[in-house]
């Protein structure tokens, strides 16, 4: 074989080393995966921070609680009051004299005046304020028993205006609500569903109204304490915020307009 075709040292036409490195086609070593592993974690870990410091910039941002307009009134108390099952203005009754209609009043009944006052046909007016169920219906037959002999009157009641309250806010059912026996501020909200989504179960308030001024209560649905056993009485306001809310006077009044509460205006600044 001559020099000039003398064979060529194949490592004459290796390709030269290429400097880029594709890592997908190279597989991943134990040390590797543990690396990734450690890496994915630690974003998850910042993430979780990151959400952490929204959540508590949102609550650091949420509208201050409301307080009481003055210190004039303190009513609020654990001791059962029966006297919230009593009969008032504006509550409708029915009053049925057995065997005699045409002195009983009509079936849809008739309501108490401003004062407890309940007119009863051919009778006359007849006081009932303050009275229980069964009071009342004593305080019917006596009336009736001045003019017939034993009579047998059943009374019932049709609806109560004098002893509602309202739950209003983030919770399922909101509206009015009645009072039949004593009733506190855990079990009137719950009286009104689950909570929503975005109910601040934490922070819930009874807001009661007096001529003047508001008196409002804090207690906590979520885990209770004393402060849910206060006594609801009739015309309280249970009232569920939303978790970091901004303005809660922009929140809390317009629910009131559809059930026609009026709160005392002067108070209201006080108050939120």
């Amino acid at each position: 074989m001559t020099p000039g075709n003398a064979p060529v040292p194949t490592a004459a036409f290796a390709p030269p080393m290429s400097d880029h490195v594709e890592l997908s086609a190279r597989p991943c070593s134990p040390q590797c995966a543990v690396g990734s592993h450690y890496a994915i974690l630690a974003r998850l870990l910042r993430a979780f921070a990151l959400g952490m410091l929204c959540l508590y910039g949102t609550a650091c941002k949420t509208a201050p609680a409301p307080v009481s307009s003055s210190d004039r009134y303190d009513t609020f108390d654990t001791a059962p009051d029966w006297s919230v099952a009593s009969l008032g203005p504006g509550d409708v009754v029915s009053v049925t004299v057995q065997g005699h209609p045409e002195i009983s009043t009509p079936e849809d009944g008739s309501s108490l005046d401003e004062t407890g006052t309940l007119q009863l046909p051919s009778i006359g007016s007849v006081k009932l304020n303050g009275f229980t169920l069964s009071e009342a219906r004593k305080e019917c037959q006596d009336a009736y028993g001045k003019f017939m002999h034993e009579p047998n009157v059943l009374l019932d009641v049709v609806s109560r205006a004098s002893s509602q309250y309202f739950i209003l806010g983030q919770i399922h059912e909101p509206g009015p609500r009645t009072l039949e026996r004593p009733t506190t501020a855990l079990e009137a909200v719950s009286g009104g569903g689950f909570f929503l989504n975005a109910a601040d179960r934490f922070h819930v308030y009874v807001v009661r109204p007096h001529a003047d001024e508001i008196e409002v209560h804090e207690f906590n649905a979520e885990s209770p304490d004393a402060n849910g056993l206060v006594q609801i009485k009739p015309g309280d306001i249970v009232f569920v915020r939303r978790r970091g809310s901004q303005r809660f006077q922009e929140e809390f009044l317009p629910l009131l307009a559809p059930f026609q509460i009026l709160l005392p205006a002067a108070a209201i600044g006080a108050t939120f």
